[in-house]
């Protein structure tokens, strides 16, 4: 079947190439189309309850983002102010925030220029008028709002909650330009950080990631298909239809309306990385039969349908390994399984189709201009790497419970490594140091405490209710009263609006529901609802502390002494991550299991062998687990990008396997005595340039800037190699093993 359909591709190139261009243009439009997101909220399935949680604190609270700008005093400069109490700071900070009101998102303001309109009902005038406010306000009011040395200051911003990419950018770029407009005094410098923030700088990093991240993974594999092929021409043959298939990827995803986030932000090098390899087991397949002096459509079809045995294998087994991320109830991953599956298939196609049309096309040419068809030299088929892939079968033939037992040793290295193994899922740890949101966040958590929020939302009747009210105290002081454990340094409730007006809470509803009008506390227009805002640094904390914080909360609002039939919950973005990260703990396993079972069960239907099976199956499940335990060695945590990876090195680490398998038993079938030799000098080059070039993909991500896609580019790098490795030396040994004594024929 495979040689009938290879004849077709090869009689009718011209036509599946039109309808290729044609496809590459209808993509072109498509990219055009391409949305950014970078909501949580869309990262988590919308029926779980702490979202449901999330969007009602948003809905019934008008609950959003905060915007912090930081105003900081950053040199002692001549000619400048030399901290923030400065009347012309406060003047500044003051037209910034009444410029930030005029905004309809912005829902309050606030900062110190606040406390001296309330008191002397004016901006001071003078430095004595500052320090004169200052001096009568007890030392807990201004700990949130300035820093001991009176160098730093904050501005917060609060908004009505929205979402969104282009929402996103417009507040950023609103205030950005709200600050640059009011004329701050030399040696003042004004970071706008917090949620709002930190989520513009990482859709801007997605943005710039993926152009570069592409950019790159081309070059480097145009790179070394230049050197193993020794031209440059010959080095497009599986590059261009790369391309193609990178481009349909992207313009499909454009035109379905699937947006590029932090986790499919790897996509494009990903594609580029993996798609390579079908290209170039197609060509080098097509070299190594004209080399044997076959004309030029026979070496095609021969190419074609020999290596497309193993590459429809090969992409099944991917594609396995890929379904599984479909299985996850991250909608995420379920995005990132649909586009890997549509990428990889189109790149398939592409290079088995295109691929060939190339081929013959550049050795027409060549006829045309030298007068005669030439038979291609490429190094990967001759001198050094020919010779180490001639030892390397040998080595293995002789000795290969040996080789097996050196294996073991490397695995037992890496099982202590997936031991040390963490997760990490907050967004402002995927962004690397040094950038001016998270270096102003240090700022706000080293000089304030922290503005990070946890809001607990209460249930009852009527929160107006005494005894509700009563609890709501109690419940604050003792978060407030563990603050050395749980980082809380501020908590507001309506019960500290009643007790502000009263002094105490009284048993009287109407008069609760006095000082809750007065107060403006948050409470929702049905009186059913109300919240427990608490305030800290929960964000800048470990991992494994910033979990041991949410639990905390957890089971502080489980075991609250309330009345019968109050409910209390945690809830915001704080929480929404703690919820993420457990799910990621709960997803690899199942995501890791299934992807294992479905590509085990593809290998099995395909090869109907059971010993075949296991030498392909096993480097694949190698691969996976050094790959994890290198993780846990380098520090590296599982996050929202990571989550598939151990599904993925699953199903490309078997291709490998595969490669070698299927020509092993080609050449076993045609009576060749050296099997194992002549299968690694055979499909051995090729499986390197294609891991070399694979791992090149993946790398090109460690020019972006998210400390997300570095971690993700090195961990598939790595996973490539593990695999590569595992194959070269595990599935020739177990071969070996398993069909030494049908093998006849002398040593080469």
């Amino acid at each position: 079947m495979l040689k009938r359909l290879a004849r077709i591709i090869v009689e009718y190139r011209g036509a599946f190439s039109l309808v290729a261009l044609f496809l590459l243009v209808l993509s072109v439009y498509g990219i055009q189309m391409l949305e950014f997101e970078s909501d949580l909220t869309k990262q988590l399935p919308q029926d779980l309850p702490a979202v449901k949680d999330y969007l009602t604190l948003q809905n019934e609270f008008q609950s959003g983002d905060s915007v912090l700008i930081i105003v900081k005093v950053t040199s002692i400069e001549e000619g400048g102010v030399y901290d923030i109490r400065d009347p012309e700071v406060i003047r500044a900070i003051y037209e910034l925030e009444e410029r930030l009101r005029e905004h309809e998102y912005v829902t309050d303001t606030m900062s110190i220029a606040d406390i001296f309109v309330q008191i002397l009902g004016r901006l001071p005038e003078n430095e004595e008028e500052v320090r004169f406010v200052l001096n009568t306000l007890p030392p807990e009011a201004l700990q949130g709002l300035m820093s001991s040395d009176y160098r730093t200051t904050l501005v917060i911003a609060t908004l009505t909650s929205s979402s969104g990419s282009q929402a996103v950018q417009r507040i950023y770029e609103d205030i950005k330009r709200d600050i640059s407009e009011v004329s701050f005094p030399k040696n003042v410098e004004v970071i706008q950080t917090g949620s709002i923030g930190i989520a513009y700088r990482i859709l801007a990093m997605i943005k710039s990631d993926l152009n570069r991240t592409m950019t790159i993974a081309f070059i480097l594999v145009a790179f070394l298909l230049i050197y193993f092929y020794k031209s440059v021409f010959r080095a497009m043959l599986p590059l261009i239809p790369l391309v193609f298939g990178v481009t349909m990827t992207l313009g499909f995803m454009g035109l379905l309306g699937i947006p590029m986030d932090m986790v499919t932000t790897v996509v494009g090098a990903m594609i580029v990385g993996m798609g390579i390899d079908y290209g170039v087991h197609i060509t080098n397949r097509y070299f190594e039969e004209r080399k044997r002096g076959r004309p030029i459509e026979e070496a095609a079809e021969e190419a074609v349908a020999e290596t497309g045995k193993a590459l429809l294998g090969a992409a099944l087994t991917t594609i396995a390994g890929f379904s599984a991320l479909a299985l996850s109830i991250l909608p995420a991953l379920r995005r990132l399984s649909f586009v890997l599956i549509m990428g990889l298939s189109l790149a398939a196609i592409n290079a088995v189709v295109i691929t060939p049309s190339l081929i013959m096309l550049y050795e027409d040419i060549l006829k045309k201009i030298k007068g005669k068809h030439e038979i291609p030299e490429i190094r990967a088929h001759s001198g050094f790497i020919a010779k180490s892939f001639n030892t390397l079968g040998r080595l293995i033939k002789r000795h290969p419970k040996t080789t097996l037992f050196v294996v073991s040793l490397v695995t037992l290295v890496f099982l202590y490594g997936l031991t040390q193994v963490t997760t990490e899922v907050r967004l402002e740890k995927m962004i690397p140091e040094g950038i001016p949101e998270i270096e102003a966040m240090k700022d706000v958590r080293y000089e304030f405490g922290g503005q990070d929020e946890v809001d607990l939302v209460v249930r009852a009747d009527d929160v107006r209710d005494p005894n509700v009210v009563r609890a709501i105290y109690r419940f604050e002081q003792e978060i407030l009263a563990d603050s050395y454990y749980n980082n809380v340094f501020e908590a507001n409730s309506i019960a500290d609006v009643v007790v502000r007006k009263y002094g105490y809470i009284p048993q009287d509803k109407e008069k609760i529901n006095e000082a809750i009008k007065e107060g403006g506390a948050p409470v929702n227009d049905d009186y059913s609802m109300t919240l427990i805002q608490l305030k800290g640094n929960f964000g800048g904390v470990r991992p494994d502390e910033f979990r041991a914080i949410m639990r905390y909360f957890e089971e502080q609002a489980k075991n609250a002494d309330f009345p019968p039939g109050v409910e209390v919950k945690p809830a915001g973005e704080s929480y929404l991550n703690y919820v993420l990260g457990n799910l990621i703990d709960q997803e690899l396993n199942k995501i890791s299991t299934y992807g294992s079972i479905l590509v085990v069960l593809v290998v099995i239907v395909l090869f109907r062998r059971p010993l075949v099976s296991i030498a392909m199956i096993l480097p694949m499940f190698l691969g996976a687990l050094w790959t994890v335990g290198y993780m846990g060695l380098a520090g590296i945590p599982f996050n929202q990008t990571l989550a598939g990876v151990i599904s993925m090195i699953v199903g490309l680490g078997v291709d490998y396997g595969m490669h070698l398998t299927h020509r092993f038993l080609e050449e076993l079938e045609e009576g060749n005595p050296y099997p194992i030799i002549s299968a690694l000098e055979g499909v051995g080059p090729g499986i390197l340039v294609g891991a070399l070039t694979t791992a090149g993909g993946f790398l090109a991500l460690l020019s972006g800037e998210l400390s997300a896609i570095h971690d993700f580019g090195k961990t598939l790098a790595i996973g490539i190699f593990a695999s590569m490795f595992a194959a070269f030396t595990v599935t020739p040994a177990l071969l070996q093993l398993f069909y030494g004594k049908k093998i006849r024929g002398e040593e080469k």
